[in-house]
């Protein structure tokens, strides 16, 4: 795991929601505390993503940004955890240059080989994995990872009948560091089968769980998988958009650690 600057096998990220429709001072404040109870709860790394509004349809915010890198800046200066970058829905670009000017461990992206559209088949998401490639090594950043959903959460892969083995080789053919699986929905366990087959195709690129795990079920998914994205498990009363919680944290950890 070297690569992805880890220092421990399967490692568990966790998910910093960063919700802009708090007043300045309590947006960060709150962003702070979710960070703290992640970093004592033991957690191995952060993934900053903006959540709850700080895009619309297919367009971050302006201030998308400034948002995301004035948290980082708070954080850094207290915890010293590997941390990642996701610009909803879409914005690589963003996300490279927010992980260039802090010093990120790695970019997500949603979708990287696969043309997605909504559940509610209202817009199209897609890009070149070219694209995102290219720009990534205009900024220097060859040894940033990249970790890329495939047929992700939230959307419906397009065409319908494209293998999931299909777009783990392009994605892995295309660039990626690490292949992201998820179930149909944030907090939506990933299934163990997608898992498995997954794991057939991607020879020695990790495969990180992007959804759903939890302390029942971490003891059963996390032996088919490289390490793991985790968020609303660790909310408090399992809801995405409700404040660590410490102890969920604590005893997920506590499990993980007796599996590695």
């Amino acid at each position: 795991m070297k690569k992805l600057n880890f220092s421990v096998t399967k490692p568990i990220i966790g998910m910093v929601h960063l919700n802009p429709y708090k007043s300045g001072k309590r947006f960060l404040d709150d962003a702070l505390k979710d960070i703290k109870s992640l970093a004592d709860g033991g957690i191995d790394g952060l993934l900053y993503e903006n959540w709850s509004g700080l895009y619309i349809g297919e367009t971050p915010m302006r201030d998308t940004r400034e948002y995301i890198a004035t948290v980082i800046k708070e954080a850094s200066k207290v915890y010293d955890l590997p941390y990642g970058i996701n610009v909803l829905p879409l914005d690589y670009r963003a996300a490279f240059d927010i992980a260039k000017a802090t010093g990120a461990a790695f970019v997500q992206v949603d979708t990287f080989v696969d043309e997605l559209i909504d559940l509610s088949h209202t817009y199209k998401l897609e890009t070149s994995s070219k694209s995102v490639m290219r720009y990534k090594a205009s900024l220097g950043l060859g040894d940033l990872a990249l970790f890329t959903n495939i047929q992700s959460k939230h959307y419906h892969t397009l065409p319908p009948n494209k293998k999931l083995e299909t777009s783990a080789l392009q994605a892995i053919k295309n660039g990626s560091d690490a292949i992201v699986v998820t179930g149909r929905l944030t907090g939506l366990e990933t299934p163990k089968e997608k898992l498995l087959r997954v794991n057939k195709v991607c020879g020695e690129t990790p495969v990180f769980i992007g959804s759903g795990l939890s302390e029942r079920n971490v003891r059963r998914l996390l032996p088919y998988a490289d390490g793991a994205i985790v968020g609303t498990s660790l909310k408090e009363g399992g809801v995405t958009d409700n404040a660590v919680d410490e102890k969920r944290v604590r005893r997920l950890m506590r499990i993980v650690n007796s599996l590695r």
